[in-house]
Order: structure tokens, then C-alpha cells, then sequence
């Protein structure tokens, strides 16, 4: 009588399931990185076309015959994961486009769904010959251009870009230093110079200013001070009169003007004498 044979399973060997195993965690593993491409390439696009700006801009005289604009720029994280390494410059120029002064701030990390806040603050030197010494004497627009760039989710370079125009107002908006027909005083020569100027900035011009008399050879035949509070938003006109030293004539020379307010003294454009 035949034996009727009992059928076993044999189990697969141990290097097949392994297999098996990590083809189910390689395909799961795919599936996430394609989910954190997809999400972080859509993120990094709503970063590189956020909203960034800058907030708060102002222009005020500052120490040392400065001019001083402070403000932040602001840029926001809409995405999914963080901005690292942002770094942020900004380049300042003047209304004919000539280089003032530059920022660069950063590099600091903008968590998802915040706003990075980044401090500007750049001290601008108004010498008699350098492109800021427009700002005491003409109404302009200020250009800020301000850049930055970062890695995004670990893996996306961005950049974004902000360019505004800010206006500025001058102190000394036509500033006219005029000189009159000369007196003899006594003993004494003196020359009438009268003193115009409207203040468009948004500070008093509370300070001295001195008026010099300057020959042609560069002496100083004479020279006066004039005490300021000109309050913003009006004109401004006084004469003052420059006692001359003795044999030193103006004519063809030059009328000086420097403006000093606590411990700065700025330059203001020169007039000629006829």
C-alpha cells in the first residue's frame, strides 16, 4: 500500500526576503524624495517671488558731516522648509546714480513660514567733491538696490532682488551765497554776503554756518559766522558782513560756506565772486 506523501512549504532563503525588504524601503524612500523635491522646488519658486522690501527707509544727518540711512529689509519664507546662509548686500546711490555707500549684512537662517528682518544702516560722507555733497543742495531720489542669496531645503540656490527709489529732501536746497558791493566802515572794508536757501529735509538746520571770503591766490581776506534754526519746509535768507584784511581783494575770488552741527562740519558748494 503506497504512502501517501505530505506536501511542506519550504521557506524562501533569508537573502530573498532581505531583498525584498529593502525593495519595499527603496520604494518608499523614492516616493519621499520625489515628495520633498516636488514640495521643496515649489517652495524655493514661492521664496525666489516672496514678497521682500524695505521698510521703514530714512535719511537724517548723522555724526562726523554724515548722512545717515537706516531702515531693514524684509523678506518672507512662504515655504515648506528653511532658508539657510541668507546673506544680504544693498548698494546706495545718489539721483544721478553715482555709488554712496553699500550694506551687506547676514548670513542667518529664515525658518518656514517666518520673515527674516535685516537691520540697513550706512553712513554716507559729504565731502565738497564727492557724489553725496548733491544731498545738502538738491532734491533728489536715493536708489536702493539690495540683493541676496541662499541654499534652500539643503539643496536649491536662490536669490532675490529689491530695487527702491527713496526720496530725499535737502537741507540747503539752492543754497545761493551772494556777495554785495563793498563799504568802507571806518577804517574797515566790508563785504555784504547774503545767504539763501530753502530746507526741504525733513530735520531743522539748527547749527552755524560760516561764510569765508577767499581771493584768488586762495586767501582768506575775511570771514563770518551765521547762527541757523531754519525749521523744515522753510526759506531761509540773511545777509551777513565779511570785514576784509587789509590789501586782500575778493574780486575774482570765491564766497566759502560750511555748515557744522555737533561735532561734523559739511562743505556747501562755493560761489564766485565777480
Amino acid at each position: 500500500m503506497a504512502t501517501l506523501g505530505v506536501p511542506t512549504h519550504r521557506r524562501r532563503p533569508g537573502i530573498y526576503r532581505a531583498a525584498g525588504a529593502l525593495q519595499a524601503v527603496g520604494a518608499v524612500v523614492f516616493v519621499l524624495l520625489l515628495v520633498f523635491a516636488g514640495t521643496a522646488a515649489y517652495s524655493a519658486a514661492q521664496v525666489a517671488s516672496s514678497s521682500s522690501q524695505a521698510k521703514s527707509l530714512s535719511i537724517a544727518f548723522g555724526p562726523n558731516g554724515t548722512v545717515e540711512l537706516t531702515g531693514s529689509f524684509e523678506l518672507e519664507n512662504p515655504g515648506f522648509y528653511p532658508i539657510q546662509g541668507f546673506s544680504l548686500s544693498a548698494r546706495v546711490a545718489n539721483g544721478a546714480g553715482a555709488f554712496l555707500g553699500n550694506i551687506h549684512v547676514g548670513p542667518t537662517t529664515i525658518g518656514s513660514g517666518a520673515t527674516g528682518t535685516f537691520p540697513i544702516s550706512v553712513f554716507l560722507p559729504i565731502t565738497g567733491n564727492g557724489p553725496a555733497a548733491s544731498l545738502l543742495t538738491v532734491d533728489q531720489y536715493l536708489g536702493v538696490r539690495a540683493w541676496g542669496n541662499a541654499t534652500y531645503a539643503f539643496l536649491f540656490p536662490v536669490s532675490v532682488s529689491l530695487l527702491e527709489n527713496r526720496s530725499w529732501g535737502a537741507p540747503f536746497e539752492g543754497f545761493r551765497a551772494i556777495n554785495g558791493t563793498p563799504t568802507l566802515v571806518g577804517s574797515q572794508l566790508e563785504i555784504p554776503v547774503t545767504v539763501t536757501f530753502n530746507n526741504h529735509a525733513s530735520i531743522a538746520d539748527s547749527g552755524v554756518l560760516s561764510v569765508a571770503i577767499e581771493s584768488t591766490s586762495f586767501v582768506t581776506c575775511g570771514s563770518s559766522t551765521i547762527v541757523l534754526s531754519a525749521g523744515p519746509g522753510t526759506f531761509f535768507e540773511t545777509t551777513t558782513e565779511v570785514a576784509l584784511s587789509a590789501g586782500c581783494s575778493p574780486s575774482m575770488g570765491h564766497i566759502l560756506a560750511n555748515y557744522t552741527a555737533g561735532s561734523g562740519t559739511m562743505t556747501l558748494p562755493s560761489e564766485p565772486i565777480p
